[in-house]
């Protein structure tokens, strides 16, 4: 996988921009607040269709303007590629976007998964150890659909139902109703929920067995990480019939609750170091670590998957981080296509191989 060609029109604080990647490591320094991590964003937005930022697509358009326009053009086996997303104001609080792949639109988002594959690793991340579980779940969605695009649309699909249900959980609460379509709604979350369950559980083992090698390397194996898979069912169902069972003996429950209370939009991930929960008990420093551990265990697992390099983005990702940590993740990313992020250029003049450098200037860069 090779990022060629970047072009930004109104996206953030950028008026016009086009660079030329190089292959390599991509430094993009400056001060604070210049633009570097817009970069990164737009970046990522033509991998997955949403920021790391912001669930606001209106959020991403520059004031003043009307519309912003990010085109990104690459390699994938020596194919080119490209991806185009452009994004008008409808009102003060809705856009709409238009994507397209190659100059086609496409239709739906499960179309550009797989395309262009990148993992970001940003401040923000460090969400999915300090933040609730739909941060932990986020992480592995997004890992997941970049390499199984039928898995996003079933994403999709049991939100959907979920919704509808608990809609309709809501209805039931509040009337002497026959709760006749309950039934409908369970075997219906049942089926796509559990092909859902089965492939987070199969990529969580894949992250479990990588992530204790690589935080061993960055640690000298002085710290022992482990990744395991929770659900609200306490042990996953091994069945479509099993889970619609679970279903079915908790009907009355969920209808007290007026909502589903059991699937896999409830389950999360435990993050233990040295068996105890990184969350409560991991320093800043550790807790930066395992992300990036989650993160490296991400590149291989979309290497090993597609047998194509990720391009990697890192936002601010050396800081806080000790001198071995910083060369064990510098040796890391020596074969993938790199941006990363810094105030000071210095950090990174000693380093060695295909090493280039942009400088960012109150959204404007320049090469050197």
């Amino acid at each position: 996988m090779l990022l060629e060609k970047v072009l930004l029109k109104n996206f953030r604080n950028y008026e016009y921009q086009e660079i030329i990647p190089k292959k390599g490591i991509n430094i993009v320094y400056g001060r604070n607040g210049q633009g570097k991590t817009n970069l990164l964003e737009a970046i990522f937005l033509c991998s997955t269709a949403r920021s790391h930022r912001t669930s606001k697509d209106i959020d991403l358009i520059k004031n003043g303007q009307d519309f912003y326009y990010i085109e990104i053009e690459g390699k994938r086996d020596e194919e080119p590629f490209s991806i185009s997303i452009h994004s008008n104001k409808k009102n003060s609080k809705n856009t709409k976007r238009t994507i397209k792949v190659n100059d086609i639109n496409i239709k739906k988002i499960g179309e550009l998964m797989g395309i262009f594959n990148c993992v970001m690793f940003s401040p923000e991340d460090l969400d999915i150890i300090k933040g609730g579980p739909a941060e932990r779940r986020r992480f592995l969605d997004i890992l997941i659909s970049q390499i199984n695009p039928p898995y996003f649309y079933n994403l999709q699909e049991y939100y959907r139902i979920v919704k509808q249900k608990n809609a309709y959980l809501k209805i039931l609460s509040n009337s002497n109703q026959d709760p006749i379509l309950l039934d409908v709604y369970n075997q219906k979350q049942a089926k796509v929920g559990f092909l859902i369950n089965k492939e987070r559980q199969a990529f969580v083992n894949l992250l479990s067995e990588d992530v204790k090698e690589i935080n061993g390397q960055f640690t000298k194996d002085k710290e022992k990480l482990e990744i395991k898979y929770n659900s609200e069912q306490k042990e996953l169902c091994e069945s479509e019939e099993e889970f619609y069972e679970v279903l079915s003996n908790n009907k009355s429950k969920e209808i007290r609750n007026q909502s589903t209370i059991y699937g896999p939009h409830r389950d999360d991930l435990e993050i233990l170091l040295n068996n105890y929960n990184i969350r409560e008990y991991g320093s800043q420093g550790q807790q930066r670590t395992a992300v990036l551990s989650l993160k490296f265990s991400e590149i291989n697992i979309i290497k090993n998957k597609t047998n194509k390099n990720p391009i990697i983005l890192l936002d601010d990702a050396l800081s806080e981080l000790d001198l071995t940590r910083k060369r064990a993740l510098l040796e890391k990313i020596e074969n993938n296509q790199t941006f990363i992020t810094c105030t000071e250029k210095r950090t990174y003049m000693t380093l060695s191989g295909d090493i280039n450098f942009f400088n960012v200037n109150d959204g404007i860069i320049k090469g050197f």
